[in-house]
């Protein structure tokens, strides 16, 4: 091995909601590739469980758990600290943690710690808080071993004009970002934060440009083994798993775990994607995200927004 040059079992991946889904999914496939896994989760018991899963899958894995509820500021800060503690290099960030409060159970908005709407807070702000914290880890490593990649769980849901899913389309009205204002509504909310991390995720790529850090997002695909629609209510959960989910298989529509796992784990491993930032892509394949995801202006006000909502001040 040249001097200077890491062996991929020096290199350190960080993954978000890795206790269960495709997060845990991505989790055994970086411990197989002999990347240290770390698995940030909200439960010590699950996460705990997850690392005894991917340790008897993998008894050589190099993998463990650090606490983190995305829904808590004061959460994210203890998180970025105790990781700081290991005083580890980080090569690859998965912000792959995501929740809806339910599409279609009439019930909401409900609120973080800190006062945010739910879907909004923890999809997006508790990741955003996260990376800014993270900005200086990701750059050093990226000095050092040459690259660095920081890969954002997004949904086509992002798009107006996706199929699949009615109601409004997802947009960034600022005077309502939270829709805390008239009749909540939960897909919104969703489709929304999804928007908002492929912005996020375009803003830090054009802000890390030439560093060594680049930034790319990737939709699992509907995939309905995940939980994501655990907050529905029972009517809607029955008509779901009864009738839409094998319809949407009989379509090709769904997707599996293993398929989102993998998406994770090649946005943050293929070595065609070296140098590549500002990326999205669906099915393994880079495709074309939404107009107002690519709208600098946006990206920028939700930026700084952001910034205000969590109180995090930028060094220069």
């Amino acid at each position: 091995m040249a001097e200077g040059q890491k062996d991929v079992n020096d290199k350190v991946c960080l993954i978000t909601g890795a206790n269960r889904g495709i997060g845990l999914i991505a989790a055994h496939k970086y411990a197989a590739a002999r990347y240290e896994v770390i698995m940030a989760c909200r439960d010590e018991v699950k996460g705990q469980e997850a690392v005894g899963e991917v340790q008897k899958a993998n008894p050589t894995a190099k993998v463990s758990f650090l606490k983190l509820d995305l829904g808590s500021l004061k959460s994210v800060r203890e998180f970025v600290d105790n990781f700081h503690e290991l005083k580890k290099p980080l090569h690859v960030l998965c912000n792959n943690a995501g929740m809806t409060s339910g599409f279609s159970n009439g019930k909401g908005p409900f609120k973080t710690e800190d006062g945010f709407e739910v879907t909004f807070g923890i999809n997006h702000l508790g990741h955003f808080l996260m990376t800014l914290l993270l900005m200086d880890d990701l750059k050093k490593t990226a000095s050092e071993c040459g690259e660095v990649r920081v890969v954002v769980t997004t949904s086509s849901l992002h798009d107006p004009e996706a199929k699949g899913m009615g109601g409004p389309g997802a947009h960034m009205n600022f005077e309502n970002l939270q829709l805390l204002e008239g009749k909540f509504d939960g897909q919104l909310a969703y489709k929304n934060s999804k928007l908002a991390n492929l912005l996020f995720a375009k803003e830090l790529a054009r802000r890390l440009e030439g560093t060594g850090v680049t930034v790319n997002s990737i939709c699992p695909g509907f995939i309905p083994t995940t939980g994501l629609g655990r907050n529905e209510g029972a009517v809607s959960r029955f008509m779901i798993g009864t009738f839409l989910v094998p319809l949407l298989r009989w379509k090709g529509v769904t997707r599996t775990e293993d398929q989102g796992g993998e998406a994770i784990y090649q946005a943050g491993t293929d070595p065609n994607l070296k140098g590549k930032t500002s990326g999205y892509f669906r099915d393994l394949k880079e495709a074309e995200s939404s107009t107002e995801s690519n709208d600098e202006e946006v990206a920028k006000k939700l930026w700084q927004v952001s910034l205000e909502l969590v109180q995090h001040q930028e060094t220069k």
